[in-house]
């Protein structure tokens, strides 16, 4: 676990960011794709019959539960660490939430979720976190030998794989959020066996969205962008309940979304966010949280998770060096009875996220490595 540096000097973030281009978790969106040429084949679900594109991941979450017959009532096994937005897709079709912690290593235990199965209980939701692959085929035989429904969350693991067998495909129900993993504004998949029939995509095509996206690439290159691009990021106060609400779960991604899908989907990106996700793991190993200190060969990392004891100073200590990292669910949804799940809490209250992005440089790389290889001591 990484400590906050005694007598951090606080001088702003301007001087910093003059010289350091800004990187962050998000994936921006290389200007160059309008004139790529489409995949002829597009990765697992894409090109699945049951497949469905949405706007967010939620709306998967909520219309294909709703679809399979989830409803008022019924009772859904869920990991007690969570965003908070999947927790509400499924509350909102008046189902109930039973949490379980699992293992340290977030892995679902049987014996806790046998307890907590009633007559009610209906289907277990199995998040793979930060893009690693959960053993979905264990956990389908799980549910099959219990009559339960699989859900497969797969919102941060597109291009994860199993044994051979990409994620989603063991679930009744999967989704992914593929803006996760390339730079489109918006944009999610919804897999199931009866999905119902595709609506039109919204007209619209995004410009603005799009703009930002590509002035996020720019200024991950140039520190002279950033500078110039920073007076117009959104800089809002981060508000928990507007972060996991549903939305409108009618809403459809941009027009542009499917043109952009054809250009950025990749099956390559997961190796390059690998590597990336490698060379921090071996720098900074110590300081990982645990069940992401192997990489297994077949994650598609989101980011890499790492432990503090003050997850402000270290935000703003990487900020102040132009690396927007995340600060990871310290906000679970408010259903969740805290006090019962301690080692979530714990998990919260230390998670920062770095970037691992296929976009990124090596030298972008490097700079975290360096910014946080030197932060050590205790906090004042």
């Amino acid at each position: 676990m990484i400590r906050g540096a005694r007598g951090e000097q606080r001088d702003g973030r301007a001087a910093v960011l003059a010289r350091s281009p800004r990187i962050g978790v998000w994936p921006p969106l290389p200007p160059g794709v309008w004139l790529r040429r489409p995949a002829r084949r597009l990765p697992f679900p894409l090109e699945e019959p049951g497949c469905r594109l949405l706007a967010w991941g939620r709306h998967g979450l909520w219309r294909g539960a709703t679809a399979l017959g989830i409803g008022s009532g019924d009772g859904v096994l869920t990991s007690a660490y969570h965003h908070g937005s999947e927790v509400e897709a499924l509350e909102r079709t008046g189902a109930r939430c039973s949490f379980y912690e699992g293992t340290p290593d977030l892995e679902p235990e049987e014996d806790e979720l046998d307890a907590l199965i009633d007559s009610g209980t209906r289907a277990l939701h199995l998040t793979h976190f930060f893009g690693f692959p959960q053993d979905a085929a264990r956990w389908r035989r799980f549910c099959d030998s219990r009559g339960l429904l699989l859900i497969e969350d797969g919102a941060q693991a597109w291009l994860a794989h199993r044994d051979g067998h990409p994620v989603g495909s063991h679930g009744d129900l999967a989704i992914f959020c593929l803006y996760k993993t390339f730079g489109l504004p918006e944009g999610a998949t919804m897999l199931m066996r009866d999905p119902a029939r595709s609506a039109p995509l919204d007209r619209r095509p995004g410009a603005l969205a799009l703009a930002r996206k590509h002035a996020a690439w720019a200024a991950g290159r140039s520190a002279t962008v950033t500078r110039l691009t920073e007076p117009f990021r959104r800089t809002s106060a981060f508000d928990p309940a507007r972060d996991r609400s549903l939305r409108d779960p009618e809403a459809m991604p941009w027009s542009t979304t499917r043109f952009l899908l054809r250009r950025v989907a990749d099956d390559g990106a997961a190796t390059r966010r690998r590597a990336n996700y490698g060379v921090l793991l071996d720098a900074l190993g110590g300081s990982v949280s645990p069940g992401f200190r192997r990489l297994p060969p077949g994650a598609s990392p989101f980011l890499l998770p790492v432990e503090t004891i003050d997850k402000a100073r270290m935000l703003e200590h990487l900020r102040r060096q132009g690396i927007e990292a995340l600060d990871v669910w310290s906000s679970p949804h408010p259903s969740l009875p805290v006090e019962r799940f301690p080692r979530t809490a714990v998990r919260r209250a230390r998670t920062v996220g770095l970037p691992v992005h296929q976009e990124l440089l090596p030298r972008d790389v490097d700079r975290m490595v360096s910014a946080l290889s030197g932060y050590s001591g205790d906090g004042p």
